[in-house]
């Protein structure tokens, strides 16, 4: 999960990226990634991380970008076609949601810090 700073630019989130599949991916050649705008999010990724020098992505790993089956519904046609988990091999049957089915349970908007610490 990936905090957006004012607007929605992708640095925090190409950065996030990079950095997961550089790490412990030897011997892995296709990742999927679901992410709720990745129709709009992929259109330049190569190009950002190209410009970029502190971003790298291994240079022999296909990427397929999905969107989660909850908010594909709410894009374009051609959107769902291309990105619902349905339609991408190797994907199974997945919704992509579960951080959002599990934010009531984590309770993820709570504030933490050494005033709420409770002995």
């Amino acid at each position: 999960m990936v905090d957006f700073q004012k607007g929605e630019r992708y640095m925090n989130m190409d950065y996030a990226l990079c950095q997961v599949l550089s790490h412990n991916t030897s011997g892995i050649t296709r990742a999927l990634t679901f992410y709720d705008i990745n129709c709009q999010y992929n259109k330049n990724l190569g190009s950002r991380v190209a410009k970029s020098p502190y971003l790298h992505l291994p240079w022999n790993l296909d990427i397929a970008p999905g969107i989660g089956l909850w908010h594909v519904h709410g894009h374009q046609d051609c959107c769902f076609v291309r990105y619902a988990s349905n339609f991408i091999p190797g994907t199974a049957r997945i919704d992509g949601e579960i951080m959002e089915t599990l934010w009531s349970a984590l309770n993820i908007k709570r504030v933490f810090g050494l005033s709420n610490e409770r002995f």
